[in-house]
């Protein structure tokens, strides 16, 4: 067997033993830095004034909402060095063993999503830049997005680390460009309303908790005792380029009616053209992390029904395949993609939050965070086949974001009676915790005074 073959990663749901672990929590500033130093942030930051806020105030509700939501993502980071295990396959301690595939299938419709919205990007962008087919861009891109994610964390990181010194450079410039040429009157158009301010705040919010499902897969190559290092890094990469890019894209957008941020870079001159190129290309290395998470996800799946240890080959069928899935969805999803984009991110909300709120009360809160790695394993174990109490507080959860919901294609009945304000991830997060945290106090009670008349008697 070969070097080469010889470095492709051998884990997906399995445990991570102490001895395997050798990564260094400073690594993680760099993978998420690099995460959202994309176009797809640029993109999503203009979202803010297509909305009709003006940049001040679109500028105020990212850097309030990033600041939330990153707290949040690296919660979620933090529990990768104790568990040793991907972030969904955690949640058997809350889902059941097979009560997961729920969870697990909606983020793997994540991954398949935001590699998809990645992968238009690129095709529009070498579209914008020298005219070439997007359908044809899209094929030739999958390949080194599918490479890196079958080589897996150990190399996906250093990519990573030399993109976040790369393209720091290349959104500086980018940076100086665009203040070379806003004015305070472009800046000032729009104006305040409560309901897109707090759309707006929420798209950011939206935007770090949908790391959530990605970031135990790369912290829990980290020691336990760097739990809170893993903590301060990850929440520091992922705010830093999160706001920095998505307020600058707020400006780009700023200058076109259409929210076409990569074509308004492109007309800024030679400087601007080539920019569009070298951001456009490094949707390549970032895309890696979509197709490496929903490697794991497929195979976690398949864990609930086959035993299996995870094989270089096995990684190789199940990257190439995802890669193939990611270009369908690409080449069917360019035409009108920043619609479908909105869209899909106010879809996302729905499903992410509960999960996020009920995985976290359990680990933080609730103080469940010191089982036996065996024990996430075990179809017959201490978390049961099914759940059946956290799958109804999930759905109700879920449920109830309906009536309070403001999307591109539905407006529930209490956001119209509120202006149309969008409150559904509020609704989420205090129906998800509420009801999860109240349920299991009262199971806990109710035990508790079982054994207490049970030592009477």
């Amino acid at each position: 067997m070969d070097e080469n073959s010889n470095r492709i990663e051998r884990k997906s749901y399995e445990y991570i033993t102490l001895d395997e672990r050798k990564g260094n929590p400073k690594e993680l500033f760099f993978t998420w830095f690099a995460a959202s130093t994309v176009s797809t942030t640029l993109v999503t930051g203009a979202i803010s004034i297509m909305i009709g806020l003006n940049f001040w105030w679109a500028s105020v509700s990212m850097f309030l909402g990033h600041a939330i939501g990153a707290t949040i993502m690296a919660l979620h980071s933090a529990q990768g060095p104790k568990l040793g295990i991907p972030q969904l396959l955690q949640s058997r301690a809350q889902f059941g063993f097979y009560g997961v595939i729920l969870p697990m299938l909606i983020v793997l419709t994540m991954y398949f999503g935001y590699g998809s919205t990645n992968t238009i990007l690129v095709g529009q962008g070498m579209n914008e830049a020298f005219g070439v087919d997007i359908n044809v861009t899209v094929m030739i891109a999958m390949i080194p997005m599918v490479l890196l994610a079958i080589y897996g964390q150990d190399i996906i990181q250093k990519f990573m680390k030399l993109y976040t010194i790369g393209y720091t450079l290349i959104f500086l410039i980018l940076t100086i460009l665009v203040i070379s040429q806003l004015s305070m009157d472009i800046l000032s158009k729009g104006e305040f309303t409560f309901s897109t301010f707090l759309l707006s705040t929420a798209i950011s919010i939206t935007w770090q908790i949908t790391y959530g499902p990605y970031v135990s897969d790369h912290s829990r190559f980290m020691r336990p005792s760097e739990a809170k290092k893993t903590f301060i890094y990850s929440y520091a990469g992922s705010f830093l380029s999160s706001a920095w890019l998505m307020i600058l894209g707020a400006a780009i957008a700023t200058m076109v009616v259409n929210g076409n941020v990569m074509g308004q870079i492109k007309a800024m001159g030679t400087i601007g053209y080539i920019l569009v190129i070298v951001i456009t290309l490094g949707v390549l290395v970032i895309n890696s992390l979509n197709i490496y998470g929903a490697g794991i996800i497929t195979l976690s799946i398949a864990s609930n029904f086959i035993e299996f240890k995870t094989s270089r080959k096995m990684r190789i069928i199940t990257s190439v395949i995802i890669g193939a899935i990611i270009v369908l969805a690409s080449t069917a999803g360019a035409g009108d993609f920043m619609n479908y984009f909105q869209i899909y991110l106010s879809f996302i909300l729905f499903f992410i939050i509960p999960w996020s709120v009920i995985n976290l009360t359990d680990f933080y809160i609730l103080k469940r965070n010191d089982y036996p790695p065996e024990a996430f394993m075990e179809k017959d174990g201490i978390f049961g086949k099914l759940n059946s109490k956290t799958l109804v507080v999930y759905l109700v959860a879920i449920t109830c974001q309906v009536p309070f919901t403001n999307t591109g294609i539905y407006q529930g009945p209490v956001s119209k009676a509120l202006g149309g304000i969008d409150l559904a991830w509020v609704v989420g997060i205090i129906i998800s915790f509420g009801a999860y945290y109240g349920l299991n106090k009262f199971i806990k009670a109710e035990t508790e005074e079982i054994k207490k008349e049970a030592q009477k008697a």
